[in-house]
């Protein structure tokens, strides 16, 4: 990274980092925040908090978003009941001064576990746009799904409106099928649910859309689309 005429090195870019650990106990998990020299990191209040945290099994199935309480400067916790298997967390955050890039953190409770292949081009190709869930109707609609440009989603609520949620009139969370990358969505409108991303390659990706519905609260429903 050129700045000012002169180039970063490896040991600057480290130094310039920002960690994030995870641990869970008997129902409780614990999130440190801290820097190269492990100081505690201050963050950014975005979309109304100052860490989302989303939570999902190896294999895509189970999906969280929660947003743990901060303690003390850079130390969150929350109960949060996981059944024995493997996780993959991603911590959406603003870190203050510092560099910081959403990669997934594994996380096994009770023994580890084998995972099981899955097939996941049967599943894009019989996932349906429409999902039905709690007495809530959300359709899924989107532009062409082209690798490298950017991509609009839009979801019909079938005549239901969303309560403002995060400051917006939903969440987007995508993740491409290994659970690796973690996409950043955009909303041009904050009071309606359409979004754009940018899928960086070919392959098969899902998608959560969350929508909080003033009698139910937060639902999510999940899409697996595949990207051309």
């Amino acid at each position: 990274m050129e700045k000012y005429g002169f180039v970063e090195s490896e040991q600057a870019r480290e130094m310039n980092q920002t960690y994030v650990e995870v641990d869970y106990t008997d129902g409780l998990l614990n999130l440190r925040v801290r820097d190269a020299r492990n100081n505690r990191v201050q963050l950014l209040k975005g979309h109304e908090k100052n860490l989302q945290l989303i939570i999902v099994t190896a294999n895509l199935n189970t999906f969280f978003h929660v947003h743990p309480i901060e303690t003390l400067a850079g130390d969150f916790e929350m109960k949060i009941e996981l059944v024995p298997g493997n996780y993959l967390i991603f911590a959406d955050m603003l870190p203050v001064s510092l560099a910081y890039i959403i990669e997934p953190i594994p996380l096994t409770v009770g023994e580890p576990a084998e995972i099981p292949a899955i097939n996941w081009s049967a599943l894009a190709q019989n996932d349906s746009l429409t999902k039905e869930w709690n007495g809530k109707t959300v359709t899924l609609q989107h532009t062409e799904l082209t690798a490298g440009k950017t991509v609009a989603l839009s979801f019909d609520l079938h005549g239901e409106t969303s309560v403002l949620y995060l400051g917006a009139s939903g969440h987007v969370v995508v993740l491409d099928k290994q659970g690796k990358q973690f996409l950043p969505v955009y909303t041009p409108s904050r009071l309606q649910p359409e979004f754009h991303v940018q899928f960086p390659e070919a392959g098969i990706y899902k998608l959560w859309a969350e929508f909080n519905f003033a009698d139910t609260g937060i639902l999510a429903f999940p899409f697996i689309v595949e990207v051309k």
